[in-house]
């Protein structure tokens, strides 16, 4: 009798056990937490995340560009990335795959002092990226019908401080700044310049902000619980945005400011109703762009690149 009531013991401290790991989903952001990840918000303060059994961990990466890694090397489940980024990562043989997307439309924007009237203003200028070696492409591509080549730019690797770097001088334009972030800042900050939208000079429409994960985890069902919470999330959001802030800001009170509340309102509209969905032919015009142009090797199918 003794024995059997330690096995039952073993038995069901194995399964607690069990049932923690099976609920427990590391997403590495992209940054640090702010109104682009309200839909992980929703989840969490809606009880989606609590409702499929999900232990959800948001974590700020150190570096903006190593949260694929973190995902591809095990240390992760899920991170948010971007499909330039994927594409790279794919043509490197790192075993990662998108299963939907945070935000649905472009934010990228190259943001340049006043003095840079133009793209063709850009030759021997200073240009600040927070990651490096993604926007290169997008710059390139975008002084194509200009005589400046991208060699003639210098580009520094600012990691998080892209606005600071364009207001103290230290560079003359950013390229990786958020429509609904950055963009607002300046505004709220009176900093005057001047906004180039990439998809305005040659490059494709795109979903700028993507889950991904290892191939392997696709079918665990931990993670098909977790985007059917995103979901939810979303679907809660739409009518109770303020309760979402709300509850964020009580959290996190260094959100609780004017920028913070605007982003917010204006990245509403970014929100996909169906996190799942991909269109398909708007991705796979994207990919081929980035074959063309030479950021990876070989062309890649739709069908590598996403779940659905």
């Amino acid at each position: 009798m003794k024995i059997l009531s330690i096995i039952i013991c073993f038995l069901l401290l194995f399964s607690n056990s069990y049932a923690k790991t099976e609920g427990k989903v590391t997403v590495i952001l992209d940054w640090f937490l702010n109104a682009s990840h309200e839909s992980l918000l929703a989840a969490q303060y809606s009880g989606a995340f609590k409702r499929y059994n999900l232990q959800v961990d948001l974590i700020a990466p150190a570096d903006p560009g190593i949260p694929p890694r973190l995902v591809a090397a095990g240390q992760a489940d899920i991170a948010i990335s971007y499909p330039i980024q994927l594409g790279m990562m794919i043509d490197h043989h790192i075993p990662l795959i998108r299963i939907g997307s945070l935000l649905n439309q472009p934010l990228n924007t190259l943001i340049t002092s006043k003095k840079v009237k133009s793209l063709q203003d850009l030759k021997g200028k200073k240009i600040g990226v927070s990651v490096a070696g993604d926007d290169h492409i997008v710059l390139k591509t975008m002084l194509e019908k200009t005589t400046v080549q991208l060699s003639d730019l210098q580009i520094i690797n600012v990691n998080f401080q892209l606005e600071q770097a364009l207001m103290t001088g230290a560079v003359d334009a950013i390229i990786g700044a958020s429509r609904n972030y950055e963009v607002i800042d300046l505004e709220q900050k009176h900093y005057s310049f001047n906004l180039f939208k990439p998809e305005d000079y040659g490059i494709p429409i795109y979903d700028e902000m993507i889950f991904i994960t290892r191939p392997e985890l696709v079918k665990n069902s931990k993670i098909i619980r977790f985007m059917q919470a995103i979901k939810e999330g979303n679907e809660y959001l739409k009518s109770h945005s303020e309760e979402v802030f709300n509850q964020t800001i009580k959290d996190h009170p260094e959100l609780n400011t004017y920028l913070n509340r605007a982003a917010w309102h204006a990245t509403m509209a970014l929100v996909p109703k169906d996190p799942s969905v991909c269109d398909q032919v708007k991705e796979q015009r994207f990919l081929d762009f980035l074959y063309q142009k030479g950021v990876v090797q070989k062309r890649i199918l739709i069908s590598v690149f996403t779940t659905n």
